[in-house]
């Protein structure tokens, strides 16, 4: 029993194996790069052509056990839960933003700094933002438009606004107790989410602290052209809730559809939208996400194709 177990844990490394991956990648980029543009080239095709290419490297004689193994790797529990959680994750940031979440963030960070602080209350926003939201992508498609709004109001660079919110989501998405990679990662190595967090915060807060200083003496010398709103406290108040609820352990997928569900109620009272579009916004995220966990799915997909 200890030696079948002993050759299941350990896998003599196989070049070969990271072939679909190499497929993947020569598909999707040379075509776009033919084409000229990289939308020319839906990944979901370059994803079923390196899925095509995996079982038929695959070991497990006939091409029927084949694609049944293949199929085993893309409806593993981990592989599910981070499917589930990026569908949930994407519908919380996209109900959030279209109730107004972002703007009230924004303004709450600018009212608590100077105004001449604006690339360090726009870092402090998409941190916030996105280790309450738990995806980095999502945060950066929410804040980019407001912070590239901001720039051109108080004449600060586009590039440097940008490079603000990316290092920020980045920050945030690191830390974020809902992160499907995060909570995906300390399922299969079998460790404790908080313990992963005080490792995180340890790598992670002393390089924000110093990049917040940064953005403080690069744009202390800019002059503030943008003018706070009221502060919408009620509309931060999903992005409170869902970062409270999971540092205390709430289970991650009724923290996220607590968090749809309050930012729907929210949006209705403050009239930031009606019922339809919520059904709108949650049905768009939705439809999307559907063919990125398409592509989740080919990975592991991928992976148990060689064990």
């Amino acid at each position: 029993m200890t030696d079948l177990n002993s050759s299941r844990l350990h896998h003599a490394p196989n070049p070969w194996a990271l072939t679909p991956l190499v497929v993947f990648l020569l598909s999707y980029l040379v075509v776009s790069i033919i084409a000229g543009d990289f939308y020319k080239m839906p990944i979901t095709v370059a994803f079923v052509i390196a899925s095509v290419v995996a079982i038929a490297m695959s070991k497990g004689g006939k091409i029927s056990n084949r694609i049944e193994q293949f199929c085993r790797g893309a409806a593993n529990s981990n592989i599910m839960l981070m499917v589930l959680i990026f569908i949930l994750a994407g519908a919380f940031a996209q109900t959030a933003k279209a109730m107004g979440a972002v703007d009230a963030t924004v303004n709450l960070a600018m009212s608590i700094l100077p105004g001449n602080l604006l690339a360090a209350g726009i870092f402090l926003a998409a941190c916030f933002i996105s280790i309450s939201v738990g995806t980095s992508v999502g945060t950066i498609v929410a804040l980019a438009p407001v912070a590239v709004g901001i720039a051109d109001k108080t004449g600060m660079p586009d590039a440097l606004m940008l490079g603000v919110v990316v290092s920020g989501a980045m920050f945030g998405d690191n830390l974020s107790f809902i992160s499907d990679t995060t909570i995906v990662a300390t399922r299969t190595q079998g460790c404790n989410m908080n313990d992963k967090f005080k490792v995180n915060i340890r790598i992670a807060l002393p390089i924000a602290i110093l990049t917040g200083l940064l953005y403080v003496l690069i744009g202390s010398g800019v002059g503030s052209g943008y003018e706070t709103g009221p502060i919408e406290w009620i509309k931060v108040l999903p992005y409170l809730v869902v970062l409270v609820t999971a540092i205390c352990g709430v289970n991650v997928m009724m923290v996220l559809i607590a968090g749809i569900i309050l930012s729907g109620i929210v949006g209705l009272l403050t009239g930031g939208f009606d019922a339809e579009s919520v059904d709108i916004v949650v049905e768009g995220t939705l439809s999307f996400f559907v063919e990125v966990c398409t592509d989740v799915g080919a990975i592991g997909a991928y992976g148990c194709s060689y064990v």
